[in-house]
């Protein structure tokens, strides 16, 4: 496959300079030695559009561009604001002038290293990734209790929750207000004792054994909450440095302050107090709020740059109006006002509204422009009956605006509370064609389907015998392995069939996993010398091969091991053609190869930070991380794809459309509490109140805090739209619609409820052939409709471009037989097992696919199944007590694992077991005997197929058969399933009747 590849430059270099309102031109005039000043906006009043344009004012003015700083809460806000000012001023810069906090303060830990303030940090200043900092807590809770190292005194409440996940979340969320606040463990643990917080002592004693971890383990590392306090610390210790700092900071410009805490706010004042500082914000749009983030510092701004701050208000919307406005606003009022900020709402008035509630979209409009594009601005909610038709409606909509409104992919964004939701949206849009791209995933490298099997296989590498069945069928049917059921069937009865002409008997578990492990054994060369059925088996074989020689070199690292396994496995290539090709199976490799990257990438990192390390030892540290490793850039997408956000990825940016979906009660708003588990909260309000923290921490105010969160969230999402915002939710038995519905799009006054929308076919050529072949079958019930459709589907039929699915060659159930020959030879006689013929004659077809391999080798139910008749075979006359004793003593070789689950297993097995030694002491009481056990039994009989005449060989076995006092004989099938059948129809089954047949007169 030939692939041209073309690298293009940036659609526009320049930008010409923005139509700015009366009231954004007077803060772009303000002169120099203006002071602080702080400007409030709605959403899409042109906030950042001022930041840049003052910068460009002051710089033409005669600033030196060094001399500027441009703050930002996030990296894609700030790269936008960088990107902004250069495109004004034509050029570019030789410093960045738009950082986020965290990579200014990581910039000034770095100069004052360079200039020696910082003796202590011999090696270059690094980040502590989120991941590596969830690792270092997870080894200190696992360590305490172990090898005669001290518990901490967590509270008996806490224990189950220790070694979860969530609870190292909730450590960190404590950790990150501790350090905000710039309090020591001594502070924090007299907090606890002071207040009878158990868990605030204990976390304290934890937190200070982590600041000892870092500063011996990795003295240059800071944390992410760390980072702004260490450089806070280091201007106050340092008055020269800090001078310094501020002479050189000639103009601070500061984006959506709303979004900073309490350390970023101290930073602020210390660098900018009484100076020239521009400063915007939206205290009811706020989407860092698990990062600390305080809107209500927006009205003690004053307190923080100086009392002769200025405020200024923007109040021409320049992105919202109409019913979009009018939602924004129904949103934001609900919100309680932060301070004593003068009014900001009101410079967004909705229009008067133009359609019914829930109505469907109207006509594009033909006229042009912005203003045109205001008139048509329009708010919609919708319900529909269940998740699935949530998902058909977002992408009715999106085919829609893109077809028929003539909208652009990359005009379209959906918007939704969880990463869950976005996962789920992404699978189903890309399964219907539509292109998506979505912000750098939300899980752990290890947890991508991509890497776990090459992690699996690094692992076997390393300790051959992890290499159990089960890990070599996962191995084998992974992303890596790629092989069917039908393929993994079809190799364990070519091992096993060689097996047993060898003389030997062993099962295909152990054959399979010599065969991957051992080239030169009997399984391994008959493996080599097999077809299609062991492609992925040689594959992974040669994968472990190249693994285990590079892990043997001296000086092996995790990079030169995981390359020997990549290298080898070959896909590579493949994914990389397939991801090129495009449509879902290119998107999932395109998602695969970033996964790969990612994997290398975070193995570059490890061996570059500790020298030496080997690779078991990156191993343990990579399974033991459990969050997402940060990347400083997004990875390369198409342009021409819808966006799939959450809020805090789509804060300050616009689209024309906005989907926001899975508007749910108990979604949005979520109000759970959050951090509460250890009291993060808590312990904020004791440092800022004092002992009488607790009057300001009612049930009650807290649910309203949580509330305007979401509420806060909910506005950021819904004034993303310029011109048309859709909200949907499920109504059904089990979920039900948010409030928020009714805030995007009021109910009349004599509305009940919403009603249900119409969820119409997508508007795809695949589902178009799909509905023209359904008309096509209907000739008799419409014949109009089934006249159309032929006509339209022979137009696609004779159309130059082929339409998959349109030829009745390729309709199911019109191709021709591929075969129609026997599937066995006229001269073999046909094996039936008794069995199997209730299956046959109730589904043929499903009967063919499992008797050629096509399901699971095994599954708990059938090894169960087994395991209960093997005890029914060695104990056949045994006692309750004796059963149960040697099924505890087998259990374990089924795997389970010992959980709820697990135990609920056992004793369903325990009851089966008793109840067959109940039957053992009925068949004596009726005066019946034993005969024999798992009796095998064969026979052939005569049947006619098609008008031939041939033998079928009725083979089985029987559980128990047992004779009377008379000589009667009684056959006894062992059940194992669920449910048990009726007695009504389990003596005319027909695989009862073929084992009575043979029996002669066995009941």
């Amino acid at each position: 496959m030939s692939v041209k590849l073309q690298l293009v430059g940036p659609s526009a270099g320049t930008a010409p300079a923005p139509q700015l309102s009366p009231d954004q031109q007077a803060v772009a005039d303000l002169p120099a030695g203006s002071g602080p000043v702080l400007v409030l906006g709605a959403p899409g009043t042109g906030k950042s559009t001022v930041l840049v344009e003052a910068a460009v004012a002051r710089i033409r003015a005669g600033m030196d561009p060094a001399g500027l700083l441009l703050l930002a809460p996030t990296r894609l806000a700030a790269a936008a604001l960088r990107d902004s000012l250069s495109a004004r001023l034509q050029g570019t810069l030789s410093t960045s002038p738009a950082r986020t906090w965290a990579s200014y303060a990581f910039d000034l830990i770095r100069r004052a290293k360079a200039e020696g303030r910082l003796p202590y940090i011999t090696r270059p200043p690094k980040l502590l990734s989120g991941a590596e900092q969830d690792v270092i807590i997870k080894e200190l809770l696992e360590g305490h209790g172990q090898q005669g190292v001290p518990a901490l005194p967590w509270p008996d409440s806490l224990g189950l929750a220790l070694p979860t996940r969530g609870f190292r979340q909730e450590i960190r969320q404590l950790f990150d207000r501790i350090i905000e606040y710039g309090i020591s463990a001594e502070q924090v643990a007299g907090l606890g004792r002071r207040h009878g917080r158990e868990d605030w002592v204990a976390a304290a004693a934890l937190y200070a054994e982590y600041r000892d971890v870092l500063d011996i383990r990795m003295p240059e590392a800071f944390d992410p909450a760390g980072i702004i306090t260490s450089a806070l610390h280091i201007l106050e210790s340092d008055p020269e440095f800090l001078e310094a700092e501020r002479a050189r900071l000639q103009f601070i410009l500061v984006d959506d302050l709303q979004e900073a805490n309490p350390a970023i706010h101290a930073l602020l004042g210390l660098l900018a107090g009484g100076r020239d500082t521009l400063v915007t914000g939206c205290p009811d749009t706020v989407v860092q709020g698990f990062r600390g983030a305080r809107p209500d510092l927006l009205g003690k701004l004053a307190d923080t740059l100086g009392e002769e701050l200025q405020t200024f208000v923007l109040s021409e919307p320049h992105r919202l109006s109409g019913s979009v406005a009018g939602a924004w606003l129904r949103t934001a009022s609900r919100i309680s006002v932060v301070g004593q900020l003068p009014r900001y709402r009101a410079a967004v008035l909705p229009a008067p509204p133009q359609e019914t509630s829930g109505g469907e979209p109207g006509p594009p409009s033909s006229s042009t422009g912005p203003d045109a594009a205001h008139a048509a601005a329009r708010a919609e909610a919708h319900v529909v009956d269940s998740p699935m038709h949530e998902l058909r409606y977002i992408a009715q909509r999106i085919l829609e605006a893109q077809l028929l409104d003539g909208r652009s992919l990359e005009d379209i964004a959906v918007i939704v509370r969880t990463g869950g939701q976005l996962a789920r949206i992404q699978r189903y849009l890309s399964g219907q064609g539509i292109a998506v791209k979505v912000p750098v995933a939300e899980k752990a490298v290890r947890d991508e389907a991509a890497v776990r099997p090459l992690l699996e296989a690094f692992a076997v590498v390393l300790d051959p015998e992890l290499l159990t069945p089960e890990a070599a069928v996962s191995l084998l049917t992974s992303r890596i392995g790629g092989a069917s059921s039908i393929e993994l069937r079809r190799l364990r009865q070519s091992l096993r069939r060689e097996e047993i002409r060898g003389g030997g008997g062993r099962t295909s578990d152990a054959l399979l996993v010599e065969a991957l492990l051992d080239p030169l054994s009997p399984s391994g060369l008959t493996l080599a010398g097999l077809t299609w059925e062991a492609r992925s088996a040689q594959r992974t074989a040669a994968m472990l091969r190249a693994g285990r020689a590079a892990a043997e070199q001296p000086g092996a690292t995790a990079e030169t091991v995981l390359w020997a396994l990549w290298s080898v496995s070959g896909w590579s290539k493949k994914w990389a053609e397939t991801a090129l090709s495009g449509g879902p199976a290119g998107a999932r490799a395109d998602r695969d190869l970033d996964a790969i990257m990612a994997l290398f990438q975070t193995a570059e990192r490890y061996v570059d930070q500790l020298p030496g390390s080997t690779p078991a030892q990156f191993l343990d540290y990579l399974t033991s991380s459990e969050l997402p490793m940060d990347t400083l850039a997004a990875r390369a997408q198409r342009r021409d794809a819808v966006e799939l956000l959450t809020p805090a990825s789509a804060a300050g940016r616009e689209w024309p459309m906005v989907i926001v979906a899975g508007v749910q009660d108990g979604v949005w708003p979520n109000l759970r509490l959050r951090g509460e588990l250890l009291g993060s909260g808590d312990l904020v309000a004791a440092i800022e109140y004092g002992d009488g923290f607790a009057k300001h921490r009612s049930p009650q105010s807290l649910m309203h805090a949580i509330r305007h969160d979401e509420l806060r969230s909910f506005s950021t999402a819904v004034s993303r739209a310029r011109e048309r915002l859709v909200c949907t939710a499920v109504s059904s038995d089990d979920e039900q619609p948010s409030a928020f519905l009714d805030l995007v799009d009021p109910l009349p006054p004599q509305a009940v409820k919403r009603e249900r929308t119409e969820v119409l076919r997508p508007l795809t050529l695949r589902s178009l052939v799909a509905e023209l072949r359904a008309y096509t079958q209907q000739a008799q019930e419409k014949p109009e409709l089934a006249r159309e459709a032929v006509h339209h589907l022979g137009t696609m039929l004779n159309h130059p471009v082929r339409v998959p699915g349109a030829a009745p060659a390729e309709w199911w159930g019109l191709a021709e037989l591929s075969t129609a020959d026997p599937v066995i030879p006229g001269e073999t006689p046909i094996p039936v097992s008794p069995s199997k013929v209730d299956a046959v004659l109730k589904s043929p077809l499903s009967w063919f696919v499992s008797a050629a391999g096509g399901e699971q080798a095994t599954d708990f139910a059938r090894s169960l199944g087994t395991l209960v008749h093997q005890i029914a075979q060695d104990m056949p006359d045994a006692s309750g007590g004796e059963y149960v004793r040697e099924l505890e003593r087998r259990w374990p070789a089924l795997g389970m694992k010992d959980n709820w689950e697990g135990k609920l297993d056992f004793r369903r097995a325990e009851t089966m077991v008793r109840k067959l030694a109940a039957y053992v002491i009925t068949m004596r009481q009726e005066g019946r005997s034993l005969v024999d056990v798992e009796r095998d039994f064969a026979a052939e009989v005569p049947v006619e197929i098609r008008g031939r005449e041939r033998t079928a060989l009725l083979r089985g076995q029987i559980d128990r058969l047992e004779i009377d006092a008379e000589g009667r004989l009684f056959i006894v099938d062992l059940k194992t399933g669920k449910s048990a059948p009726k007695k009504t129809t389990s003596k005319s089954t027909p695989s009862w009747r073929l084992t009575r047949r043979r029996s002669g007169k066995a009941r």
